[in-house]
């Protein structure tokens, strides 16, 4: 099974070498603990925001195209969780590639990025 099975209904043209998901809590700026009794006082927003942290190596095509998939500010994402697909709305991080030996002009390159929930 795919772990990215699409993006914007695109599949990948690789899969990624390392994939790990987060689920976050997000709470409101007044969250904080009481001053009277130390007691933690939670305004929760949302619970159970996704964010995809992947990495991908592949030759200049195949990263060329994972930067074209994630290219948009609003991203369809459908990704494996716990063997069940999911469909989230998603953003990309900052994109970092690094370039391993490069030979007779051919390099590996690594793409590290994010994919946050909306």
């Amino acid at each position: 099974m795919k772990v990215i099975k699409s993006i914007n209904g695109l599949s990948p043209p690789i899969e990624p070498m390392s994939f790990t998901i987060t689920k976050s809590d997000l709470y409101s700026e007044s969250t904080g603990r009481s001053a009277e009794t130390g007691v933690l006082l939670q305004y929760p927003i949302r619970f159970g925001v996704y964010s995809l942290s992947l990495e991908y190596q592949g030759n200049d095509a195949e990263i060329a195209a994972i930067e074209d998939l994630i290219s948009g500010s609003s991203l369809t994402v459908v990704f494996l969780d716990n063997g069940t697909y999911l469909t989230k709305q998603m953003y990309p991080s900052d994109r970092e590639n690094t370039t391993e030996k490069i030979m007779n002009g051919v390099g590996r390159h690594t793409l590290s990025f994010e994919l946050i929930e909306l």
